[in-house]
């Protein structure tokens, strides 16, 4: 059985000072994931003396967005990301990923910060915030220092995050110029839908080519990344020049040079593929191309 101390901080200075002083402390944030775990009795808990509650460090919170930079708090919830005005007008696709997870009460709850810390395989926010060019800003009472979100996470639920950090916010360049995005899912059910296969298409373009495209997935490899290859085929390209059904294959063939072949590829392969090119096929609409 699980035994542990339940702390509550009420600053951020506080809460660093908890975990520079204290060892085995596990945050509490929305709890959607950890109580869950809690509840079974996962193995990775039973090294947990101290349970601190961050809810109530408003300098975790809140979404800033600029005319070049964006920030998001880690403990904005899911609920926020979908309902803010800001978010809906110039980062459409987070909101879409967003409005996916769960039902209704577990995005109240839920926060970017703990799903992107829980470092699942299916968390939904990863493949926007990677094709976004995210960093995560990870804070000590030492500093803070400032991480690429793919380099983020080093195996499903292994982050590089330190037991005396926290993840304070999201930064990310805003997307410039005329610009176009996508967020696909496939779920295992539409209640309460676990992902499958997620994936996020951002593409600024110029005089009808595509200046720079950012395909990122979730769940098709074992943490998320980003898809170069994919990437390299739209950079540079005009409307005519692209072919979905071409991306989409590059995009499967990429994932299996990552994965290799596994007992799940003979689905995700297609599924993938056919992701691309739905958003793709999303680009070339928005843009207005015909052809």
């Amino acid at each position: 059985m699980v035994e542990y101390q339940l702390l509550r901080a009420h600053s951020l200075d506080e809460l660093l000072e908890i975990l520079d002083q204290r060892e085995n402390v596990q945050l509490l944030a929305g709890g959607t994931d950890l109580m869950v775990d809690l509840h079974h009795q996962d193995q990775k808990f039973d090294k947990i003396d101290y349970l601190l509650d961050i809810t109530a460090v408003d300098e975790l919170k809140g979404i800033q967005l600029g005319d070049k930079k964006g920030e998001i708090g880690a403990l904005t919830t899911h609920a926020e990301l979908v309902s803010n005005p800001e978010i809906k007008e110039k980062l459409p696709f987070i909101a879409a990923a967003a409005s996916s997870i769960g039902s209704t009460q577990i995005r109240n709850r839920a926060t970017i910060g703990g799903n992107l810390a829980n470092a699942a395989a299916c968390a939904d926010s990863f493949s926007p915030l990677i094709a976004l060019g995210a960093e995560v800003v990870l804070r000590s009472k030492g500093g803070a220092r400032r991480v690429l979100l793919e380099d983020f996470v080093e195996w499903p639920y292994q982050t590089i995050i330190k037991t005396d950090e926290v993840l304070e916010k999201i930064v990310f360049a805003m997307p410039q110029g005329e610009y176009y995005s996508s967020y696909q899912k496939i779920g295992r059910r539409k209640a309460l839908s676990i992902s499958r296969i997620s994936l996020t298409l951002l593409a600024e373009v110029e005089n009808g080519k595509v200046k720079k495209a950012q395909v990122a997935s979730g769940a098709a490899t074992p943490f998320p990344v980003p898809f170069r290859k994919v990437n390299d085929y739209l950079n540079g390209k005009s409307y005519a020049e692209i072919d979905p059904v071409e991306a989409g294959n590059i995009a499967a063939d990429e994932m299996v040079g990552i994965t290799g072949e596994r007992w799940s590829t003979p689905y995700k392969r297609p599924a993938l593929g056919k992701l691309v090119e739905r958003a793709v096929e999303d680009l070339l609409e928005e843009a207005g191309y015909n052809g």
